[in-house]
């Protein structure tokens, strides 16, 4: 049990932290494309007022009625500002590009969080309830154990361990059905027997004996769910499914 506690903590967090990493990263996202787009604005604005100067002056210089009508300094000024404007040009063209880009990326970023805003939910494992991804290897010291390490072992057509836990009428009619067969075709059929099932849940647990325990499950199958009562008995230190009730 220690076990599939450990095993359950640590599927529990791991979701957790998942949802936690998804917002963040999403979050982050947003923020990097609003600073974008606040420079991009900046930069816009700067080569406007920069044209606009630009354009005083050579007006300035075109209207003059000689060279020494306009000072040293302005035309100093205007070449300065001509210079700063061809940059701006160049820029203006690397902006358009990186707001294109920006555009994608945040269609891009809205199209990811809105497909994983609605995804189905991940089923997540409890002391009760087995989605299939869930099932491992968990031992043989508790009946619920013991109960999931034979479903996981069916499930890999792992009929070594599945045969360690399982006893009984259940141990005679594996025996029985697997007479005649190969190993692959016996392993086949185990993993036939539990191809199409979704979950299982532990609805409860009868203590009948020191030695005997009754779990009642429930099976997902398909669309459709069944319950069966499931008869675990202990073995010396190991639990082991003997029968059904």
């Amino acid at each position: 049990m220690k076990a599939k506690s450990a095993i359950l903590d640590i599927t529990w967090a791991t979701a957790v932290v998942g949802v936690a990493i998804w917002l963040v990263v999403g979050r982050q996202g947003r923020v990097r494309l609003r600073e974008e787009n606040k420079t991009l604005r900046q930069q816009l604005a700067q080569m406007a007022s920069l044209g606009a100067e630009n354009e005083r002056l050579s007006n300035l210089v075109s209207g003059a009625s000689g060279p020494r009508s306009v000072s040293e300094d302005q035309l100093k000024e205007l070449l300065r500002l001509r210079g700063e404007v061809g940059v701006l040009r160049q820029q203006s063209k690397e902006l358009e590009t990186l707001r294109n880009e920006n555009r994608q990326a945040s269609t891009s970023l809205e199209s990811s969080l809105k497909a994983q805003s609605t995804a189905p939910a991940v089923a997540v494992a409890t002391a009760d309830y087995w989605p299939r991804d869930s099932w491992a290897f968990a031992g043989y010291a508790s009946p619920d154990a013991a109960l999931q390490s034979s479903f996981w072992a069916a499930n890999r057509g792992d009929m070594k361990t599945f045969l360690g836990g399982i006893e009984g009428e259940i141990l005679q009619k594996v025996q029985k059905d697997s007479e005649g067969k190969t190993e692959d075709e016996v392993s086949a059929k185990a993993i036939a027997e539990v191809a199409s099932l979704k979950s299982v849940r532990i609805l409860s647990r009868e203590v009948r004996a020191e030695d005997t325990v009754v779990l009642t499950a429930e099976f997902e199958e398909g669309n459709s769910t069944h319950t069966t009562k499931l008869l675990m008995k202990k073995f010396g230190n190991d639990w082991k499914l003997s029968g059904h009730l």
